[in-house]
Formats: C-alpha cells, sequence, structure tokens
C-alpha cells in the first residue's frame, strides 16, 4: 500500500469501511483492469508462451478510462501511454493514437502542456500513418484550441500542420480555416514573420479558387505586416500584385513618420475590413516598426460575466411608482423572484375578492345593495267567456255546428276517392261531344 499513489490508497483504505463514492468505485474498477493487463504480459511454462500484448493493450485503454472518470490522471496518463505503446507494437494504429490524444488530455488537466503537445504530435502521425487524415486535422484544430492561451506558438504550428493535410487532400476551404487560424495566432503575440507565412499559404489557395476579394485582402495583410517588421523594401514589393492604393499611401506616410496621415488611413475600408488582429497592428505603425501593439487579452471567465449582468441588473434601482415592485424584484436575477413577480400578476379569484373586500364599508354597502333588475309589464289577459250551464260536457258542440257537419255527411258518399255518378270529372257529356 506505501507504493500506491494517493488515491489508490483512499480507495484501499476505504474498501474495507463499506460504501464507496463514484469516483473511488471508478479508481477500483481501474485496478482491476490493470492486473488484468499486467497478467496478460506475463509468461510461464505451463501459461502463455507469449506476453498477449494485444489484450495487454485492451485493459491498460479500459484502466485509463477509468482512471480518468475518477479523476486521477496521473494514473490514467500513464495507462494510455502503456496501451499506446503495445497498440504501436502490434500495429494497430488508429487505437495507439486514440490512446496518444486521451494522454495529451490528461496531461492538459495536470499543466503538462508541453506534454500534451507531443503527445498530439504523436498521434496525429499515426492517424496519418493509418490513412485517416481527417480525424488528424480534427485532432490538430482541437489540442490547437485548447493550447493557444498557453503555448501560442506550438498551437499555430499544429494549425499549419492542419493546413497541410487539408491542402494535400485537395480540401481548399478547410486548409484555408487552418490557415486563417495560425494567422490569427501569430497576430496576437506579434510573431510577423511566421504571420507572414501563413498569408502566403493563404494567398496560393485563394489564387488557385480565383477569389480576388480575398487576394486583395492578403496583399494589404502582407503590406501592414512588413510595415509591421520595419521593412518597407519587402512591403513596397507586395504591391506588385493587385492592392490598393491605400498600400501606397501607407507605405509612404510610414516612411515619412506621419502621424496623422496614417491614423486617417487606418479608417479606410481597405484596412477596416481587414481581420481584426491585422487592421489592430495598422494603428501601431512607425518608421522602425509596428510599436506599443497592444497583447491580446485572454479570454473571459464566467465569474466575470455574472458580476457584469448583475452590475446591469442593479444599476436599473427602483423608482417610485406603480413600477417600483417590478424593479424591485427583478434588481437581482433570480428565478424565485421572477415566479413571484408572475404569481403576483396573474388574475385569480382569491385577488378579486380580496379587492372587493379590501374596499371601505360603505363601498361593501353600495355593492351589496344592488336594486334588482326591472321586471317586464304584465300583459293583459284575454276576456273569459263565460260557459252556459246547460254544456255541461267540455266534449259537446254546439247544436250549429252539428246541424253544418249533418249537412256536410248527406253529400258525402262515405268514400273521398270516388268520382261523381256523371262519370265525367270536367263537365257534361254534351260539352264532350262538342269538343271532340
Amino acid at each position: 500500500v506505501n507504493g500506491l499513489p494517493e488515491s489508490t490508497k483512499a480507495v484501499v483504505s476505504t474498501q474495507s469501511t463499506g460504501r464507496l463514492s463514484m469516483e473511488q468505485k471508478h479508481v477500483s474498477e481501474a485496478l482491476k483492469e490493470k492486473k488484468l493487463a499486467e497478467g496478460a504480459l506475463k509468461t510461464s511454462f505451463f501459461g502463455n508462451w507469449k506476453p498477449d500484448n494485444d489484450s495487454a493493450a485492451h485493459h491498460y485503454e479500459r484502466a485509463g478510462q477509468f482512471f480518468k472518470l475518477g479523476k486521477s490522471y496521473t494514473e490514467s496518463r500513464s495507462c494510455y501511454l502503456e496501451a499506446a505503446k503495445y497498440y504501436g507494437a502490434g500495429r494497430v494504429l488508429f487505437s495507439a493514437g486514440k490512446c496518444y490524444e486521451a494522454a495529451s488530455l490528461c496531461a492538459r488537466e495536470l499543466s503538462r502542456f508541453d506534454e500534451a503537445h507531443q503527445f498530439l504530435e504523436r498521434a496525429g502521425d499515426y492517424y496519418t500513418q493509418n490513412g485517416t487524415a481527417s480525424t488528424a486535422v480534427s485532432c490538430y484544430s482541437k489540442g490547437a484550441e485548447a493550447l493557444a492561451a498557453h503555448l501560442p506558438e506550438k498551437a499555430a504550428e499544429l494549425y499549419l500542420r492542419a493546413g497541410d493535410l487539408e491542402r494535400d487532400s485537395e480540401h481548399t476551404r478547410e486548409a484555408i480555416k487552418c490557415f486563417l487560424g495560425a494567422k490569427k495566432i501569430f497576430a496576437r503575440n506579434k510573431l510577423y514573420k511566421e504571420c507572414i507565412s501563413a498569408v502566403l499559404a493563404t494567398r496560393e489557395l485563394y489564387e488557385k479558387m480565383e477569389h480576388f476579394e480575398h487576394i486583395r485582402k492578403c496583399n494589404m495583410a502582407l503590406v501592414i505586416l512588413h510595415l509591421a517588421r520595419g521593412d518597407s523594401v519587402a512591403a513596397k514589393q507586395s504591391i506588385s500584385g493587385d492592392v490598393s492604393m491605400a498600400a501606397d499611401e501607407l507605405i509612404t506616410a510610414v516612411e515619412n513618420g506621419d502621424d496623422e496621415e496614417i491614423r486617417k488611413l487606418c479608417s479606410h475600408g481597405d484596412i477596416v475590413y481587414l481581420d481584426t488582429e491585422i487592421a489592430k497592428i495598422a494603428k501601431f505603425l512607425t518608421p522602425d516598426g509596428a510599436v506599443n501593439v497592444p497583447a491580446a487579452k485572454g479570454a473571459k471567465t464566467a465569474s466575470s460575466t455574472t458580476k457584469n449582468t448583475t452590475s446591469i441588473f442593479k444599476s436599473a434601482g427602483t423608482r417610485p411608482g406603480a413600477n417600483s415592485q417590478k424593479n424591485e424584484l427583478f434588481s437581482r436575477p433570480n428565478r424565485q423572484n421572477r415566479d413571484e413577480l408572475f404569481a403576483r400578476s396573474k388574475p385569480s379569484e382569491d385577488n378579486n375578492k380580496s379587492e372587493l373586500f379590501s374596499r371601505p364599508q360603505n363601498n361593501r354597502d353600495n355593492l351589496f345593495s344592488r336594486q334588482p333588475a326591472p321586471q317586464p309589464a304584465p300583459q293583459p289577459e284575454a276576456p273569459v267567456q263565460e260557459k252556459s250551464e246547460l254544456s255541461s260536457n267540455p266534449f259537446d258542440t254546439p247544436a250549429q255546428e252539428t246541424q253544418a257537419t249533418d249537412t256536410v255527411l248527406e253529400g258525402d258518399s262515405g268514400n273521398p276517392f270516388t268520382e261523381p255518378e256523371s262519370g265525367n270529372p270536367f263537365g257534361e257529356e254534351d260539352d264532350l261531344e262538342d269538343l271532340c
């Protein structure tokens, strides 16, 4: 136990006590995998006569993964390196590159940026030998972004490597993106000579694509970079290509040391629309080169952003009036305060009742003593005829009505569908004959 690292000692000491945390569980699994890898490398007379490099590499890679989940980056890095060694011996190049890329991530977590850069280069070499150039480009690009703040020169070199691979694969647009990333890093860190080489590589690709507007921008950037180095002769030579008239005026103003003319030319459209890093250099040009160019600022942290946001909310203050309650709640960016505001502003029956009963007594009396709605006037009833005492049965009919019905029934034959006796419904027979 004394020879084990601190994280492994913690696992061994807590295994006897009972419950383990998630990180300690991952570390215990990693120790098992590491033991299996060591067992695969052992040889014996009755067992393996040769070490099993493939099984050892597999178990070392899994051990590195578990150590990384348990945040034991030192052990994870060593396991990944062992796995990469055995994968390389077995010519499993892609897996070896993956292990070196994972080892570089662990080295970055341990703030060993030089080692991380070396591991990234080895990973890219293995990917290239395996024939997967796209994976190598992705590895170089991600590594360059991670190392740009700590090792800018080496990060730009990774971008250049990625650009060369994309150019060889005839992926022109992707190669331009890689070269532009290298150019920005070089310009931020005042590495003008390396920046010129990156701009030349970019201009060459634009010439193949026949993008003349971008070619003019590259020529203008070359003029500014040569003047930043104090080499006006090289700046004049770069004017031989397609470049604006502002370039010639800028060279003359720099040679004469005319600061006012340089400031006017810096607001020219051909300079303003260049990359921000190049346009910034033009403002500080002198006959001896670019002087007092401000250093590149690092990325903003999350804490600074939170402080600025909080200050913006607090600067609102509280105002008297109807919106004072709302301003008070929104002066602090708190989700609970916002929910409270929306709960207050939402209409409900309880709010309406409280509003009614919060009025003075007189208003409540007036509210509940409302007059009822006016009723419609009653319509006059029709006079009811008095029935005679003789008609005691309501179903009896009057005498006149009975006489009328008797006369109708006398003329009726009993069948409503029978024809008249004459047999001619249209008239007499004599009239019929005349018509025929």
